[in-house]
């Protein structure tokens, strides 16, 4: 039997619920900002070269695919505008780091490759570091392949956070609050980490701060007193 199609754009209804989780939305509040306001200006004729200034500040975190009741391939739809705009190709990974004049990051950190997120979620399922979280943590889920495999990863970091009573960047619809550090549009000086951070961390009372991407963990260091560790040293 043949796969249905996932619906695309056009199954779009306008329901809103993609901008819950929002980053893009939360930062500029207007829906033309939000994968809602893609998809109507394409059902009314709209290009990707008209969405472009929307589209950069878009980081691809992929919480709305989970949230959309249409199942519809939002981050997919993104990243198709993103190339159809030439945008990816206008995007040199070399480029020095573009984020809020508020950060101060070090020269030495490089834009590279971080570690297969499969293996950072295995860390993450390790008894020896569910053993060493407790209720003075702040767990940092990273949060696109989170969403990408949300229905297998939600049972998993739902149970790690009752039995370790650690606290995680889950909101109430259990979408993991993304930092937006990793994105390409804070490289490009369009998404304001630090505002993105002061949201993730209000209500959080935290001794210490656990990540599992590297990013977060240089980019956290430089704006907070607490310690802040990758999930990786816990191993150690």
């Amino acid at each position: 039997m043949q796969q249905a199609t996932q619906p695309g754009f056009a199954a779009c209804h306008g329901c809103s619920l993609c901008l819950l989780p929002c980053p893009m939305w939360r930062a500029h509040r207007d829906v033309s900002y939000s994968p809602q306001g893609f998809a109507k200006a394409m059902q009314a004729g709209a290009s990707a070269s008209d969405l472009a200034d929307q589209l950069v500040c878009c980081i691809q975190c992929g919480a709305c695919d989970v949230m959309c009741p249409e199942q519809i391939d939002l981050s997919g739809m993104v990243s198709k505008l993103w190339k159809q705009a030439g945008l990816s190709e206008s995007i040199e990974l070399s480029e020095s780091i573009g984020l809020s004049e508020s950060i101060e990051l070090p020269d030495s950190i490089e834009w590279i490759p971080q570690p297969s997120n499969d293996k950072v979620f295995a860390m993450s399922k390790n008894p020896m570091v569910q053993a060493q979280l407790s209720c003075k943590d702040l767990y940092i889920i990273d949060a696109a392949p989170f969403h990408t495999h949300h229905a297998e990863r939600v049972q998993h970091y739902d149970a790690l956070r009752h039995s370790t009573g650690c606290s995680m960047n889950l909101d109430l619809n259990r979408m993991a609050i993304p930092t937006g550090a990793d994105s390409v549009s804070a490289r490009m000086g369009k998404f304001d980490v630090a505002q993105q951070l002061d949201w993730l961390m209000q209500g959080h009372d935290f001794k210490r701060i656990v990540v599992e991407c590297e990013l977060d963990q240089s980019t956290l260091a430089k704006i907070i007193d607490q310690p802040v560790i990758h999930v990786s040293k816990l191993l150690e």
